[in-house]
C-alpha cells in the first residue's frame, strides 16, 4: 500500500499494482472504465486537503467520486486521482434548526434514516441509492420538487476544499460566488466535503403506484398527458414504460413483464389524493400499490435498482408535453429499452426563492430512457431511442438536468455557463480538480 509523502492520511491510497485496484475504481455505473493514476479513499477533509496539496505537486489533477452514478461525466483519469468520499458518508441532524449536516459521501438512504425519526425530510431524489452530494451539486430532481423546488435551493451551506488545498466554508455571505455555483452548477473549482442541508417536516405522504399492462400503454399515456394538467403543486408523478427483467428477485406481478407504472406522492389528506388520483383509478390499473406511507419509504416508491448496473440512459427536457409528443414516446418503448420515462415537472420549480446555479426550469417534463445493452443489437437500439429523444422538439434554454448530463454544456444556459467558467477560474485557474 502506497502512502502519500506530506502528510500521513486516515483514508487509503490504492495503486493499480495493489489487490484491491479494481474494486476501488469500479462506480455504481458500471460501463465506465475508471483508469485513474491513483485512488484515494478519504476518510475526512483533512484528507481531501492533503490529496489536492500532493496532485499539485506531482501535476496530477484531482476527480472527486462518491457513488460514482455519474461516472462516465469524468471523462479519462490517467493524469488524475481518484478521490472517493464513500467513508465521508456522517449525518448530523439538528431538529430544531431543521438542517442536517451531510458528509460527501453519505447516500440518501443515510439522510432519511438519520431525519426520519425526527418526523424530518430532506428533498432527496426518485432513488434512494444515490449520493447526496453529487445529486445537490447538479440541482437535484426528486418527489417534492413541484412543491419545494430543487435540492440545490435548498442548502444552507458547504464545507469545501479549493484547488490551493485550502479548507473553506461557503455560504451566502462567505464566498457568496461559490455558494450560487455550488447549487446546481457542479464543483465549480472546489471539492465538497459536507453540505448543511435544509429540511422540512413531513412524517407522512400520500404516495405509491399504479400499473397497467403495456398493451395499454398509449391510452395510458394520453391519460396521464390530461391528468397532470389538472393537478396542484404538491403533487409530482413519473409516468414509466418498463420492460421487466426476468430476474427472480423480482415479484411474480413484475417478472418478465412489459407494464405502464404510474408513481405519485402527494402532500396531503388521503380522501384529496383518492379524488386527485381517481381519474387514473378509472382506469382499472391491475396493480394499485398506493396508499398513506411513512416519509422515508418515498426514496423507494419507484423501485430504482439498488446494485450497480452496466446501463446506458439519456434525457430530454420538453417545454410542453403535446399529444404527438405521447405517440412518439409510445412508439419507442422497444424491449431494447428497460425504462421510458416522463417526469411532470413545473410548479416551483419555475420559480424558485433561491436559485443557485441550476436556475429555473421552464420545461413541462423531463423525459428519460435507460437500457443494458445486452447485444450489439440492443446497444444499437438504445443509441436510435436516444437521438429520436433529441428530436422530440428543444426546450426553452437547456436540453436536460445536470444530474442527467453530467455535463454543463447540455443542462445549463450560456450565461449561467460563463458565469461558472469565471467563477472556476478565480479558484481554479489550473483546472486542477474535475475535469479538463
Amino acid at each position: 500500500m502506497t502512502t502519500l509523502d506530506i502528510e500521513p492520511l486516515r483514508g487509503a491510497v490504492i495503486t493499480p499494482e495493489d489487490a484491491g485496484w479494481d474494486a476501488a475504481r469500479t462506480p455504481w455505473h458500471l460501463l465506465a472504465d475508471q483508469r485513474p493514476a491513483l485512488i484515494v479513499l478519504a476518510r475526512d477533509a483533512t484528507d481531501v486537503a492533503e490529496t489536492v496539496r500532493f496532485a499539485r505537486s506531482h501535476g496530477l489533477r484531482v476527480a472527486a467520486q462518491s457513488t460514482g452514478h455519474g461516472a462516465d461525466a469524468l471523462g479519462p483519469l490517467n493524469d488524475a486521482v481518484l478521490l472517493r468520499t464513500v467513508g465521508m458518508n456522517d449525518v448530523v441532524v439538528d431538529p430544531l434548526e431543521r438542517t442536517a449536516r451531510v458528509g460527501a459521501g453519505a447516500r440518501w438512504s443515510d439522510v432519511i434514516a438519520a431525519t426520519a425519526p425526527h418526523g424530518l425530510a430532506g428533498l432527496h431524489g426518485f432513488s434512494a441509492g444515490v449520493g447526496v452530494a453529487g445529486y445537490v451539486l447538479g440541482g437535484g430532481l426528486g418527489w417534492l420538487s413541484r412543491r419545494y423546488g430543487l435540492a440545490s435551493d435548498h442548502v444552507r451551506s458547504f464545507e469545501v476544499v479549493t484547488a490551493d488545498g485550502e479548507r473553506r466554508h461557503v455560504d451566502c455571505d462567505r464566498e457568496p460566488d461559490l455558494y450560487w455555483a455550488l447549487r446546481g452548477g457542479g464543483g465549480a473549482g472546489a471539492i465538497v466535503t459536507s453540505i448543511e442541508l435544509e429540511l422540512i417536516a413531513l412524517q407522512e405522504a400520500y404516495a405509491g403506484a399504479l400499473l397497467w399492462p403495456m398493451a395499454r400503454a398509449c391510452e395510458i399515456a394520453h391519460a396521464y398527458r390530461e391528468w397532470v394538467q389538472t393537478v396542484p403543486d404538491t403533487l409530482t408523478s413519473s409516468l414509466r414504460l418498463m420492460h421487466f427483467p426476468p430476474l427472480p428477485i423480482l415479484p411474480d406481478a413484475l417478472r418478465g413483464r412489459a407494464l405502464v407504472q404510474l408513481t405519485m406522492t402527494y402532500l396531503g389528506e388521503s380522501r384529496d389524493g383518492d379524488a386527485l388520483l381517481a381519474p387514473l383509478c378509472a382506469l382499472a390499473p391491475e396493480i394499485d400499490h398506493v396508499g398513506v406511507l411513512p416519509a422515508a419509504a418515498l426514496g423507494e416508491i419507484a423501485g430504482d435498482p439498488v446494485d450497480p448496473l452496466p446501463a446506458r440512459s439519456h434525457s430530454r427536457l420538453l417545454e410542453s408535453l403535446t399529444a404527438d409528443t405521447i405517440d412518439r414516446l409510445v412508439a419507442l418503448a422497444g424491449p431494447a429499452v428497460t425504462t421510458l420515462e416522463v417526469r411532470h415537472l413545473g410548479g416551483a420549480l419555475r420559480q424558485p426563492e433561491n436559485p443557485g446555479a441550476a436556475g429555473a426550469l421552464s420545461a413541462e417534463a423531463l423525459v428519460f430512457a435507460s437500457g443494458v445493452p445486452v447485444t450489439h443489437e440492443q446497444d444499437r437500439a438504445l443509441h436510435e431511442t436516444f437521438a429520436a429523444l433529441d428530436g422530440l422538439g428543444p426546450a426553452a434554454d437547456r436540453h436536460t438536468l445536470l444530474t442527467f448530463a453530467g455535463r454543463a454544456d447540455d443542462a445549463l444556459p450560456a450565461a449561467t455557463r460563463n458565469r461558472l467558467g469565471q467563477i472556476r477560474a478565480a479558484y481554479d485557474p489550473d483546472r486542477l480538480l474535475g475535469d479538463r
